[in-house]
C-alpha cells in the first residue's frame, strides 16, 4: 500500500479511487499514532481521506503531491500538538480556548451544520454510540462522497466545506447538549480533531490562491451568486491571515493565540461567584457566603448596594486579560490593514463602517432621552415613597424599583398561575404551528421520535411541509432544564439548505434548546411556561424557520449564515408577533380553545414593555463601550496605562444615562463576557431589533396574519447570506434604511411604551 501511494505521488501510477478506498479501509484498522500520554489516537486516516477530498481541487491546477505533503504536515503538527498540550486541552480553560478557530470551513459563534441519510442514530444519522464518532469521521471523509466532476472551484470548495461541517457541527451539538456524559466526552475528542484539521486548511495558501484565482480564470462560468460566495470565502480566509507574507503570517498566528488565550481566561472568570465573609452574610441576612448575582429585590437600599458593588468589584486579573485581549485585537487589525479592530469588525454588516455604527448608537441614545426621562421620573417617585429623603436612584436600585412598579401596577394578573393554563409547552407549539401556516403556508407536523433518534429527554420533533407535502426539513425541540446542557436558549443547525448535484435540496435539521420544564415534571407538555421563556421560544423558532426557509446554492450562505445583525432580524420579528395582543390571544389558548382574557393579556404585555427605554439606552451604552474599547484610540491608551477599562466604561454609562447614579468603583466590564464573543459588534442586536421593528410596522402591524406579507418575508429569508443585508432590507421595506430610520424605529416604540401612570406604594 505504501509503495502504491508513493508511486501515485511520484506520477508513476494513475490515481485509482477504488484502490485508495481499500487502502483507507485498511489504514483505519491500524493504531497509527501512539500518544505519550498512554492513549492511542487514530489520526492519519482522517488526513489520508482528506487528501482525497482535496484531490478534486487538483484538477483545477494544483499538484496532488503538494496537497498530500501539506496534509501530511497537518497530521504531524496535530500529533505533536496533541502530545505536547493534551493536559491543557482537558481543562475547561483549554476547551474554551480551542473552540471556533475555524473560518472558511466553519463560521464562529453559530451552531450550523449538515447531516446524513443513515438511519438509527441521532437525528437519523450515524451517531448511535459514543464509539460512532470515529465512524462518523470515516463516513463523511469517504472518497466515494467526493465528486471529481468538472465543477467550478467555488462548488468544490463548498462541497468540501459541507462535508467537513456536517460532521463537525453535529459533533458540536452533541458536545453541548447530550445528556449522556460518554457521548459528550466522545464528541469533545472528535471536536479537537476537526478543529486542528481545519486550522491547517484555513492557513493553507495554495487553497486560498486557487480560490482567489478562480474568480478570473472561471469568470465565464460564474454568476453574481458564485462571485459573492467566492468573496465571502476569501474574506474568511483573510480572517486567518493566509494572504500575509510569511513573517507577518507568523505574527498573525501569534496574535491569534494571544486573543484566544486572553479571551478564554477573561470569559472563564466572568460568572465566577463572589465569596463574602460570615459577618456580611449575617448582617444582610443572605442565604450563603457566595454571591452568584448582582441583583437584589430587598427593600433595604444598603443591602442592594452591598450585593451589587461586591459582585461587580474590580478584578485586577480581569483588567489585565481584557487589556491583553483588546490590544492584541488592535495589533491584529493593524497588521491586516485596518485602522482598528472596530473598523475591521464591521465588514459585511448592515451599517458597514465604524463611523456608521458610532452615529447609530449616539443617535439612538439621543432620541430615547425623552422616554428615559419619563421612566426615570416614575422611579424617582417610587424611590421617594420607599425611602424618605432619598433623592437619587442608584444603579443597584433599578431591578427592585422596576419590579415593585410592575407588581403594584399590574398586580395579580402577573401571577403565573392565572395565565399558566394558557401558556404551556403544548400551547406554545400549537400556536407557533398556526403562525407558520398562516404566514408562510408551511405546515409543521409533529412526528414520532424513533428509538436512538435523540437523547432521552423532553423532546418534540416537527417536520416542515410545503403545500404539496414536500418536506422542507425537521425541527427538534429539547425543552428540558438540565445541568448537562452547556448552553442556554439557542439553536443548532445540524443540517442546512444546499443545492445538491442532482438539483434537489439538502433539507435542514434544526435542534432548538430551551429551558421550559424540569425533569421531575411527568406531564411536562402541560406545565406552565413563564411569559419571558415563552417569548424566547418564539425568538428561537424565528431562527429555526430562517433555516427551514433557506434555499441557497451553497451551504456557506444558507439560512442564518449571514451577518449577525441581519441573522437576528427574523428572531426579533417573532418577538413582535408574540407581543402583539391580537396574535398573543389568537395563538395561545387553553386546552378547550379558550382565549386569554383581554385584561390579563394586556397586563402581561404592558408589564413586559414597561421601562424599555432605560433598557435600550443601557444596551446602547454597553455597545458604545464595546465599540470604543476596540476603536482607534483606547487600545494604545490602555497599553500605555493612560486609561483603564473602568474609566472608559464609567464615561460611556454616565454620559448615556446621567439620570442614574452609579459608583465609579464597580466593574461591570470585568463580567461582560459578550466582549469576547461579539468584539465591537455587540450593537448587532439593536440593529436587528430596529430592522425587525421597521418590517413589523410596514408589513404586519395592521394585519399580523397577512399571507402576502408573510410570503414576501419568507422569500427574503430564503436568500440567507446570498445577498447583502441592506439589499435584503431594501427588498422587504421598499427603501434602504439609514441610521436615522433605524434609530427612529426603536425610539418611537420606546416613547410609546414610556407613558406610564404614577402609582402609590
Amino acid at each position: 500500500m505504501s509503495n502504491y501511494l508513493r508511486q501515485v505521488i511520484e506520477g508513476k501510477l494513475p490515481l485509482n479511487e477504488d484502490i485508495l478506498r481499500e487502502v483507507k479501509k485498511a489504514s483505519d484498522t491500524l493504531k497509527l499514532v501512539e500518544m505519550k500520554c498512554g492513549k492511542t489516537k487514530d489520526i492519519a486516516h482522517v488526513d489520508i481521506t482528506l487528501s482525497t477530498l482535496l484531490s478534486g481541487l487538483t484538477e483545477m491546477g494544483a499538484e496532488f503531491s503538494q496537497l498530500l505533503h501539506r496534509v501530511n504536515q497537518i497530521a504531524s503538527e496535530r500529533a505533536m500538538s496533541l502530545m505536547s498540550s493534551r493536559s491543557d486541552r482537558d481543562s475547561p480553560l483549554g476547551r474554551q480556548m480551542y473552540r471556533w478557530r475555524l473560518l472558511p470551513f466553519l463560521r464562529p459563534y453559530h451552531f450550523y451544520s449538515r447531516a446524513y441519510h443513515a438511519s438509527g442514530g441521532l437525528f437519523n444519522g450515524p451517531l448511535k454510540t459514543p464509539s460512532s464518532f470515529k465512524e462518523l469521521n470515516d463516513h463523511i471523509m469517504d472518497p466515494a462522497s467526493t465528486s471529481r466532476s468538472k465543477k467550478t472551484t467555488v462548488r468544490l470548495f463548498d462541497d468540501l466545506s459541507n462535508e467537513i461541517c456536517k460532521a463537525a457541527d453535529m459533533v458540536e451539538c452533541v458536545r453541548q447538549m447530550h445528556n449522556n456524559e460518554y457521548f459528550r466526552e466522545a464528541a469533545e475528542e472528535s471536536s479537537r480533531d476537526f478543529c486542528q484539521l481545519i486550522e491547517g486548511l484555513n492557513t493553507y495558501t495554495e487553497l486560498y490562491n486557487r480560490l482567489k484565482g478562480s474568480k478570473e480564470k472561471e469568470s465565464g462560468k460564474l454568476d453574481d451568486l458564485d462571485k459573492r460566495t467566492i468573496d465571502l470565502f476569501i474574506d474568511d480566509f483573510k480572517q486567518s491571515g493566509v494572504h500575509l507574507p510569511p513573517e507577518q503570517r507568523e505574527e498573525f498566528v501569534r496574535l491569534s493565540s494571544e486573543i484566544f488565550d486572553a479571551g478564554a481566561r477573561y470569559q472563564w472568570q466572568c460568572d465566577v461567584p463572589v465569596e463574602i465573609g460570615r459577618t456580611d452574610k449575617y448582617r444582610f441576612s443572605l442565604p450563603s457566603t457566595r454571591l452568584t448575582s448582582p441583583v437584589s429585590y430587598s427593600s433595604q437600599q444598603e443591602k442592594r448596594s452591598f450585593i451589587h458593588s461586591t459582585f461587580y468589584k474590580s478584578n485586577p486579573g480581569q483588567e489585565s486579560e481584557l487589556i491583553r485581549l483588546v490590544t492584541s485585537r488592535h495589533d491584529l487589525a493593524r497588521l491586516t490593514g485596518f485602522e482598528s479592530f472596530a473598523h475591521r469588525a464591521q465588514h459585511n454588516s448592515v451599517l458597514g463602517t465604524y463611523d456608521n455604527v458610532k452615529e447609530f448608537l449616539h443617535l439612538l441614545i439621543e432620541k430615547c432621552q425623552p422616554a428615559v426621562n419619563r421612566e426615570v421620573a416614575i422611579l424617582y417617585d417610587i424611590q421617594s415613597q420607599c425611602a424618605m429623603g432619598q433623592s437619587k436612584v442608584l444603579e443597584c436600585d433599578l431591578p427592585y424599583l422596576i419590579d415593585l412598579y410592575k407588581t403594584r401596577a399590574y398586580g395579580e394578573s402577573l401571577r403565573l398561575g392565572r395565565i399558566g393554563r394558557f401558556i404551556t409547552v403544548d400551547s406554545l407549539i400549537r400556536g407557533f404551528v398556526k403562525l407558520a401556516n398562516r404566514l408562510y403556508d408551511v405546515n409543521l407536523v409533529e412526528r414520532n421520535i424513533e428509538n436512538g433518534e435523540t437523547w432521552n429527554s423532553m423532546m418534540v420533533k416537527l417536520e416542515a411541509l410545503d403545500p404539496n407535502n414536500n418536506s422542507l426539513g425537521f425541527i427538534y425541540l429539547d425543552v428540558e432544564k438540565r445541568q448537562s446542557k452547556a448552553v442556554g436558549d439557542c439553536h443548532f443547525t445540524v443540517r442546512c439548505s444546499k443545492e445538491l448535484d442532482n438539483q434537489e435540496w439538502q433539507t435542514p435539521i434544526i435542534v432548538v434548546s430551551l429551558a421550559l420544564c424540569d425533569e421531575s415534571q411527568k406531564n411536562w407538555r402541560k406545565s406552565p411556561v413563564h411569559v419571558h421563556a415563552a417569548e424566547n421560544f418564539f425568538h428561537e423558532m424565528g431562527h429555526a424557520m430562517h433555516s427551514i426557509l433557506g434555499r441557497t446554492r451553497y451551504q456557506h450562505i444558507a439560512g442564518t449564515r449571514c451577518p449577525q445583525d441581519f441573522s437576528e432580524i427574523p428572531s426579533n420579528l417573532m418577538e413582535f408577533f408574540f407581543n402583539d395582543i391580537q396574535v398573543f390571544r389568537s395563538l395561545l389558548r387553553g386546552e378547550n380553545d379558550e382565549e386569554i382574557p383581554i385584561d390579563e393579556a394586556a397586563s402581561h404585555l404592558s408589564a413586559r414593555s414597561a421601562f424599555s427605554a432605560i433598557e435600550v439606552v443601557q444596551q446602547a451604552a454597553y455597545s458604545l463601550f464595546d465599540l470604543e474599547l476596540h476603536g482607534p484610540e483606547a487600545p494604545e491608551l490602555l497599553r500605555q496605562g493612560k486609561l483603564t477599562t473602568g474609566q472608559l466604561f464609567h464615561s460611556m454609562l454616565s454620559t448615556s444615562l446621567p439620570q442614574i447614579t452609579r459608583s465609579p468603583n464597580t466593574a461591570f466590564q470585568h463580567r461582560f463576557h459578550h466582549l469576547v464573543q461579539y468584539g465591537a459588534r455587540y450593537y448587532s442586536y439593536l440593529v436587528a431589533r430596529a430592522g425587525a421593528s421597521l418590517i413589523w410596522s410596514s408589513q404586519f402591524r395592521e394585519d399580523p396574519f397577512n399571507r402576502d406579507a408573510g410570503m414576501k418575508w419568507a422569500k427574503i429569508q430564503s436568500y440567507g447570506g446570498g445577498l447583502a443585508p441592506l439589499i435584503l432590507l431594501e427588498n422587504i421595506l421598499g427603501f434602504r434604511p439609514t441610521a436615522d430610520n433605524l434609530t427612529s424605529a426603536i425610539s418611537d416604540q420606546s416613547i410609546h411604551t414610556s407613558n406610564l401612570d404614577a402609582i402609590n406604594i
